[in-house]
C-alpha cells in the first residue's frame, strides 16, 4: 500500500476544471460577436481541455472521488446565463456607431 501512496498523484480538484470551462464560456460570449475568432479558439480549448484531463485522469491523478450532482448543477445553473450575456454584448456591439 505505501507503493500506492508514495506514487499516485494527488486529488482530483473538479472545481479549477468547472471554473476554466465558465471562463472560457462566458469569454467567448461577451466578446464572440466582437472578435469571431474567438469561437473557433474556444472550441480548441475545449478539445485541448479534454484530451488533456483523459491523460490526467487516466495516469496522473488518484482515482477521483464520487462527486455529488450538486456542483454540476450549479455549473449548468450559471452556464445557462451565458446566452443572455451573448446576446447582451451582441446588441451593444453592433448598435454601437
Amino acid at each position: 500500500m505505501q507503493y500506492v501512496d508514495i506514487y499516485s498523484g494527488p486529488e482530483y480538484a473538479i472545481h479549477f476544471r468547472y471554473s476554466a470551462i465558465m471562463n472560457t464560456v462566458f469569454v467567448c460570449a461577451m466578446y464572440g460577436s466582437a472578435m469571431p475568432i474567438l469561437f473557433p479558439i474556444g472550441l480548441l480549448a475545449f478539445v485541448i481541455l479534454y484530451v488533456w484531463e483523459r491523460l490526467l485522469i487516466c495516469y496522473y491523478y488518484k482515482q477521483p472521488p464520487m462527486f455529488s450532482e450538486s456542483m454540476t448543477k450549479s455549473a449548468y445553473s450559471v452556464l445557462s446565463y451565458a446566452p443572455i450575456v451573448y446576446i447582451m454584448m451582441t446588441y451593444w456591439f453592433l448598435s454601437n456607431n
